[in-house]
């Protein structure tokens, strides 16, 4: 090696202060081993104090080499800005010979993507854009060609050179279908990518398998808040290596809460462990470093929680204790006290579980009972909610049968981690990923401190400081010196403050948590009476509601203000030393200015603080789960240009793991030829959905150009019927998306009128409407009566109607059901269920005929499997004094295109045809 690139590896951890917190993957061996490079490189090494291993000095360090977040000091360095990067940020710096970026290197299991780097196969530009995208915001990286760091090629087509290459060097990394970043994407977590993995993967098969219960390890030691097994007395009779090292507790106090009713042995025999571990316990929560409780309840809770102390309960000390290892209580959320009285909006809820095994299904029944609701073993039709691991299940398709919202744990989870109950049309809480169990990913949602502040502990209400009463003299001196009077049109009749001109607006500070934004918001309109700028100026909407009456265009006098013959008003003689707030005088203005700074101080000094962190305001705190929370979006992926191979070979524009890229900059005179991307779109003035027509079938690149154009003039495409503006389709048609986006009144065009629009790149003004005779005819319909009726109908056409759709019928039942429901009906999944309560119509919704009023319909095909139910669905009708129709789908797509009830004797079933 040369003496100059000896001197450059010499300086490259020059600056860095590391701190390492051992653990199972990081032992005493490693650590000496990584800080001898980093002192070799020109860093330096802090050790952790033998005491209770801590970093001594925080504020000195600059990085924390750590395998996961689960020590103590993990708040206040993500705070400091301080980075937390694992060991393996130590070994690539090394192999680069310079400091490599610190994101994919990050312990936070937020951050699930940070193992990744990825390499697309020729895919979609719009898809490829997301998934890059996605991935690089939750800790990922991409990489434009295939290199020894890439670990997956996200591909539709496994004979791709990218793929062969892989599969002949045999590179460690995995070729999958982008359907598995979208499904994590969805969910919020990395599921296992087994069933997308080439060369045969299970997600494309027809017929596809059963998901498979996976070894659950997130949940271990916190599956409930009381554990029934005690730990064993120290020391024991075979004492482990772990409990013979025990020092969790080193220089730690600890408070046992009353609310934990625990006997006197039990509290002798946790007393002794915490003794041996280094720690002890204490009777005065003033003096206590960590509080131990059942509840959210009691003073001592209270008083912990408001000192930012540890809080946790008996099932965090006694893991604790068996695993000799510090954990955030916060991580697990059954290591921290459970409401008493459970959760607002869970009391009347009855929930049942399905798919989930072992651990998972004891946390889940847990997390059930705590949050207030009832948790029944069997399903019974009376329940409100199903928590599914997978949808291939008898409880599942009973839930859809009767109606039962069907969700994963996820919403459970986040549920109870936010304190209130969560929207249950959030697409992550229904999805379930093909040939995937849910239970995999159980256990890894930690719990949110702000709501639970918000809930259990808020910052009691400031009290105003209460003053010395003054001497008499003082208030004659008072007297003898009257203010100013004001002019009687700058004060109002209630003697409020006069409007103020327009004030430069403030700068406001970037959110905290962008999860708890909207409640921060509202907390801080019902706390803070003014915000002020930085320099000094107050804003106009500080004013008071009287000032919102008066007329804005109140005629202002110029020059000095008219000296009033009135006699000034008092304001409160005995608040002397308080500025007066009926003034327009400079002087009094410049006082209040003083008093809002004042007021805003602490705001101004938290945004210092935040501007001086590593990242700033935007960049720094903590990384989040959610794709919304970033600020900072990710470029654009710049179009494929003609470049020679020359310069392809040269620079990777993106991979960070590139032997020559840098993976943050791009080599100077490489200018990629800037694409046109949707950030340049103009507004979305109409939502188009397009049916029937076959252009874009095994054209992917095609599709996603023409989207691209559509979404230039304006128009998205949408599969969506509720959002729907225009309707794209060749004739009528009987598919779903045509069925169902009618009930929206769309603009419903041929295809010519999407051609026009590519080819001319403007949207054709006043398109004819969709003509299709034939179709007309043959329904006995006029497709502009129709739309027309659907406007009046206003998505409740078959309001108050609950129509049974058999299991197997041609199409799915999912077709059935969303046509249903785009048309305010419910939609029920018949199986031949017995005990099965069919809900009877309310009078005046649907069609005139009363009689109507009293049949239940069951929509079926002609199958065997399908014919077998008729018999038990019109007896059970019959128990409950209602008569049936079972029908063909024609009647029900012919009531959703036709926007009006129908009948016709030809749509109902009949077995004597059937069998002649």
């Amino acid at each position: 090696m040369a003496d100059g690139e000896e001197n450059a590896a010499g300086q490259l951890f020059e600056g860095v202060v590391a701190a390492f917190i051992p653990s199972d993957r990081l032992d005493e061996e490693l650590v000496e081993e990584y800080s001898r490079i980093i002192v070799h490189g020109g860093g330096r090494h802090i050790a952790l104090r033998t005491t209770d291993n801590k970093i001594p000095d925080l504020s000195a360090v600059t990085h924390i080499i750590a395998t996961n977040i689960d020590f103590p000091q993990h708040n206040h360095a993500v705070e400091g800005g301080i980075l937390v990067v694992k060991p393996s940020w130590v070994r690539q710096s090394q192999a680069k010979n310079k400091l490599v970026a610190a994101r994919q290197h990050s312990p936070d299991p937020n951050q699930y993507f940070q193992d990744v780097v990825l390499t697309c196969a020729d895919l979609p530009e719009g898809d490829k854009d997301a998934i890059i995208a996605g991935v690089m915001a939750l800790g990922g990286l991409y990489s434009g060609t295939l290199n020894k760091l890439t670990t997956h090629i996200v591909t539709l087509d496994y004979d791709h050179p990218k793929c062969q290459l892989a599969l002949k060097t045999k590179a460690n990394c995995k070729s999958v279908l982008p359907h598995w970043f979208d499904d994590c994407l969805r969910l919020g977590k990395k599921i296992n990518e087994r069933p997308y993995v080439f060369p045969n993967p299970p997600y494309l098969q027809s017929t596809l398998p059963k998901p498979v219960n996976s070894d659950i390890s997130h949940v271990e030691g916190a599956t409930t808040s009381t554990p029934l097994a005690f730990p064993v007395p120290t020391p024991p009779s075979s004492p482990s290596d772990i409990r013979k090292n025990l020092n969790a507790f080193m220089s730690k106090t600890l408070r046992l809460s009353s609310d934990l009713e625990l006997s006197p042995h039990i509290v002798s025999t946790l007393e002794g462990l915490i003794n041996h571990g280094g720690g002890v316990l204490t009777n005065s929560i003033d003096n206590a470093d960590i509080y131990i409780g059942q509840y959210r309840d009691g003073a001592e809770y209270i008083a912990a929680s408001r000192a930012r102390k540890e809080v946790a309960n008996l099932s965090w000390l006694y893991n604790v204790i068996n695993n000799n290892k510090y954990t955030n209580p916060l991580s697990k959320l059954l290591h921290y006290p459970i409401p008493r009285n459970g959760l607002p909006g869970f009391s009347n809820m009855k929930i049942s579980i399905s798919n989930y095994n072992g651990e998972a299904r004891t946390y889940l029944e847990n997390l059930i009972k705590y949050s207030g609701a009832e948790f029944t073993k069997t399903m019974k039709q009376d329940n409100t909610h199903l928590i599914a691991a997978h949808s291939k299940s008898e409880k599942y398709e009973a839930a859809q049968e009767w109606n039962l919202n069907i969700i994963n744990h996820l919403w459970l989870e986040e549920s109870y981690a936010k304190c209130c109950t969560q929207a249950l049309s959030n697409q992550k809480y229904t999805h379930f990923p093909a040939s995937t169990n849910l239970s995999e990913v159980c256990g890894q949602t930690i719990l949110d401190l702000k709501n639970v502040e918000r809930n259990f502990f808020p910052a009691p209400p400031p009290q105003s400081p209460q003053k010395a009463p003054r001497s008499p003299a003082a208030l004659t001196k008072g007297r003898s010196s009257p203010r100013k009077s004001v002019p009687a049109s700058s004060i109002t009749a209630t003697g409020s403050t006069p409007r103020r001109p327009p004030a430069v607006s403030a700068p406001t500070p970037i959110a905290e948590d962008a999860e708890t934004e909207d409640e921060d918001d509202q907390e801080q309109e019902t706390t803070n009476t003014a915000r002020v700028s930085f320099s000094g100026v107050a804003p106009v909407d500080d004013m008071d509601e009287d000032d919102e009456e008066q007329p804005s265009t109140t005629k202002k006098s110029r020059g000095r203000p008219r000296k009033s013959a009135a006699t000034p008003r008092r304001i409160d003689d005995e608040k002397e030393n308080e500025s007066p707030l009926i003034t327009t005088s400079s002087r009094a203005a410049k006082v209040k200015a003083a008093a809002n700074l004042h007021i805003a101080a602490p705001d101004m000094l938290l945004y210092q603080k935040e501007m001086k962190r590593k990242g700033g305001v935007t960049h720094g705190g903590r990384p989040s789960s959610r794709l919304e929370d970033f600020s900072s979006p990710v470029p654009e992926q710049p179009k494929k240009t003609k470049k020679r191979k020359s310069d392809e070979a040269t620079y990777d524009v993106t991979a960070e793991g590139s032997d020559l890229s840098d993976g943050e900059t791009q080599a100077p005179g490489l200018k990629a030829k800037k694409a046109r991307t949707t950030s340049d779109a103009p507004p979305i003035m109409y939502r188009m959905m397009v049916t029937g027509d076959e252009r874009w079938v095994g054209k992917p690149k095609q599709e996603s150009d023409d989207r691209l154009k559509l979404r230039m003039l304006g128009v998205e495409l949408t599969q969506d019927p509720l959002e729907v503006d225009i309707l794209v389709a060749p004739a009528i048609k009987r598919t779903k998306k045509f069925v169902a986006a009618l009930a929206n009144a769309p603009l419903v065009v041929d295809s010519k009128y999407l051609d026009a629009a590519l080819k001319q790149d403007k949207l054709v003004e006043n398109p004819k409407l969709l003509q299709d005779r034939k179709m007309e005819d043959a329904m006995g319909l006029k497709l502009s009566e129709a739309i027309d009726r659907a406007k009046c109908n206003a998505h409740e056409l078959l309001q108050g109607w609950s129509i049974f759709v058999s299991k197997d019928i041609p199409g799915g039942f999912d077709t059935y059901k969303d046509i249903i429901k785009v048309n305010g009906g419910e939609a029920y999944m018949y199986n031949g269920r017995t005990g099965l309560h069919i809900p009877k119509r309310p009078v005046g919704a649907g069609e005139e005929d009363g009689e109507e009023f009293d049949y239940a319909y069951l929509v079926s095909g002609a199958s065997e499997a399908e014919v077998k139910l008729w018999k038990t669905f019109r007896s059970t009708a019959e128990k409950q004094n209602l008569r049936t129709r079972v029908v063909k789908s024609d009647w029900l797509l012919t009531t959703a295109i036709a926007q009006e009830f129908r009948w016709r004797r030809e749509w109902e079933w009949d077995e004597a045809a059937l069998t002649a």
